[in-house]
């Protein structure tokens, strides 16, 4: 049970240097920094403005680097989406951009990011343009297409004196009545330019006289003027529209291909992007620290183990210019330390579960080693099979030593390589392979069901009294004794008895083990009777003690939850059996062709549902049946001030 030791420490320093400072300790990655503000010890100074903040324009620079960290943001989900995805084990299995935090530093004070984003964003803007043309381009192809045997522009016709023209469509009727009443119009012609299911292009001429009762009569048959103020005829224009397009294609064509190649400027943007990440995070700290007029004070976590590189690196960087300053910790204190957890490759994995519920806090015990024990054997049971921990336990490590991923996947990577073994292990207990029933079988699942069962309450037995015996322990670390007997050890006692008990009415051999447990019980039952009086020191602990023995109906409750690892283990391994009873009944020649496409379909989904099962119903169990007997969690994570690693990879 690992949980780091920490440290307070406080660091005074010229105000000149923080920002150096603050680097180097975001280097470090060691120093989780404290808002003073909120200390009682400071609220004083920060009252009387004795202290204030050491940056004055504060929220100025953050909305700065927000507004940064947004175009550098913007700028690479655009352009990753030119530049040519790989496709998704490729890119896993591509190396990340990897630099140390002082060469990202460096590089990043000395780009020209306005530059690195104006030459991206011309590229863009040129790109925009041209498709912006092309669209216009098309869309007027699309209208002008249907009038590309017009032989006369509608500007040409006005010029006439005699006789006045009129270009434009109207709408199709049934059997063509609005053409057959211009036809019938007298003193007037018509020529069609073209036809379509919803309108007709009409050219009408008529004598100047008449062009008034003329327009009235069009407007009657909804006639709508083509609009085309160009000098040249459509068909010379639509020659011309077309080059256009074909030229901003072209134009399209090589903005594209120099986006797509525009990888080295999609690192540099991801680099900077990282830059400006850990400059806001040093900024956001600030709003942590007091200062005067010429001195900045910063006060943080550290773990003890630490403490010395952090000595010798401050001298080494700054001299004596920094002074720092390790506090002892009085038992106040210790209820805002942070926790870090800590503990050996085995079990570390496993501290996944324990952060799902909560972390421990400061003072407590850290939970974890055990909690790797029972829940190793939990999800090997619910899942057990050779075929399926085999490809659990290979899977993963492929993916571990194959793929780049990111530490918070690889240490899930890891948990699941160990859980592997567990379903390997009770895959071999069960003799079950893929569903196949091997000859090697320890407990055979069809016909050893009560022996399952038996087996399941036992491990829920031991779990639940290792969950009571922690009770104690950690009431009796609290010096609450009569918390330690009563929620603990008298339970454990009593439910031993019980068991005793029942062993002594089932086997009558082992009567008398059957009366040692039943006074077992009953002992430390009226046990918690009169502890709880002499703790209350009255009669009304009577009614707790009453109340707490009345808790007997959980401690059955939490046995019969432990039956899942029998029925969810039986259910996996008669649905696998089901599944090869379905492939086995195929034809010979169908059984090896889509039989086997159809086998590792039905077990890859019978696989998922079992792992799916052993993850939630495992947390559960420890959740409720074992966390619920002693843990209250509580704690805060610690949080030292380190790079952002978005995109980068640091290199030690």
């Amino acid at each position: 049970m690992a949980i780091s030791q920490m440290q307070e420490l406080s660091l005074l320093l010229p105000k000149d240097l923080l920002d150096d400072v603050l680097s180097y300790l975001q280097n470090l990655q060691s120093v989780e920094i404290q808002n003073l503000q909120t200390k009682e010890t400071w609220q004083g100074a920060f009252e009387q403005k004795l202290v204030w903040n050491p940056d004055k324009s504060f929220s100025e620079h953050l909305q700065t680097l927000t507004r940064r960290q947004e175009k550098l943001a913007n700028m690479i989900e655009r352009l990753q989406a030119f530049v040519p995805k790989k496709k998704l084990l490729e890119s896993l299995k591509e190396a990340p951009l990897e630099t140390t935090f002082v060469s990202l530093e460096e590089a990043g004070q000395a780009r020209d990011e306005e530059a690195l984003l104006a030459n991206i964003q011309q590229q863009f803007q040129s790109l925009t343009r041209a498709q912006e043309v092309k669209e216009r381009a098309q869309s007027d192809v699309a209208e002008l297409e249907k009038w590309a045997s017009l032989a006369v522009t509608p500007s040409a016709l006005k010029h006439f004196k005699h006789l006045r023209a009129f270009v434009g469509s109207i709408p199709s009727s049934e059997n063509n009545q609005l053409n057959a009443r211009l036809r019938d119009y007298p003193n007037l012609e018509v020529q069609e330019i073209f036809t379509s299911t919803t309108e007709s292009g009409i050219l009408v001429l008529c004598k100047a006289e008449t062009a008034k009762e003329m327009q009235a009569f069009l407007t009657e048959l909804g006639f709508k003027p083509f609009e085309y103020p160009f000098e040249e005829l459509p068909s010379e224009r639509l020659t011309s529209l077309k080059e256009t397009i074909k030229e901003q294609e072209t134009v399209i064509s090589s903005m594209q291909t120099q986006l797509a190649a525009s990888s080295k400027e999609l690192q540099q943007l991801k680099l900077q992007l990282d830059y400006i990440l850990n400059l806001t995070s040093r900024q956001e700290s600030k709003g942590d620290l007091a200062s005067t007029q010429n001195l900045v004070a910063l006060e943080g976590w550290i773990e003890q183990e630490q403490i010395e590189d952090l000595k010798m690196g401050l001298a080494q960087q700054f001299g004596g210019a920094v002074l720092l300053q390790i506090h002892e910790m009085e038992a106040a204190d210790r209820q805002r330390v942070p926790t870090k957890l800590k503990n050996n490759a085995l079990i570390e994995p496993f501290e996944l579960v324990t952060e799902m519920y909560s972390l421990p806090k400061y003072e407590d015990k850290d939970p974890t080693p055990v909690v790797s024990v029972f829940y190793f054997i939990f999800f090997g049971m619910m899942a057990a099979d050779i075929g399926y921990g085999l490809l659990l336990f290979g899977g993963t490590t492929w993916a571990l030593k194959t793929l780049y991923v990111k530490p918070s996947l690889a240490k899930n990577l890891r948990f699941f390589r160990i859980l592997g073994i567990g379903v390997a292990l009770w895959g071999v207990i069960y003799g079950s392979f893929f569903g196949f029933k091997l000859p090697f079988a320890l407990i055979d699942t069809s016909t050893d069901v009560i022996t399952i069962l038996i087996i399941s309450v036992v491990i829920g037995f031991v779990t639940v009294m290792t969950g009571l015996f922690l009770s104690g322990k950690k009431n009796i670390r609290m010096k609450d004794y009569a918390a330690a007997y009563n929620s603990g050890f008298a339970w454990m006692l009593i439910l031993i008895g019980l068991a005793l008990l029942a062993a002594g009415r089932l086997f009558p051999t082992l009567a008398m083990v059957g009366f040692i447990g039943q006074w077992l019980a009953i002992v430390n039952a009226v046990g918690i009777v009169l502890v709880s009086i002499i703790s209350a020191r009255s009669l009304k602990g009577l009614g707790s003690a009453l109340f707490n023995l009345y808790n007997i109906s959980s401690y059955v409750g939490d046995l019969v939850s432990f039956t899942r690892l029998m029925a969810l283990g039986l259910a996996g391994a008669s649905i696998g059996s089901a599944f090869n009873l379905i492939v086995s009944l195929f034809p010979p020649f169908a059984r090896f062709s889509i039989g086997i496409v159809l086998f590792l379909a039905l077990h890859g989904i019978n696989m998922f549902l079992s792992f799916l099962s052993g993850y939630v119903h495992g947390a559960r169990l420890i959740f409720v049946e074992f966390f619920g007997k002693f843990y209250d969690g509580g704690g805060k994570a610690f949080k030292p001030l380190k790079p952002a690693e978005k995109y980068v990879r640091y290199k030690k």
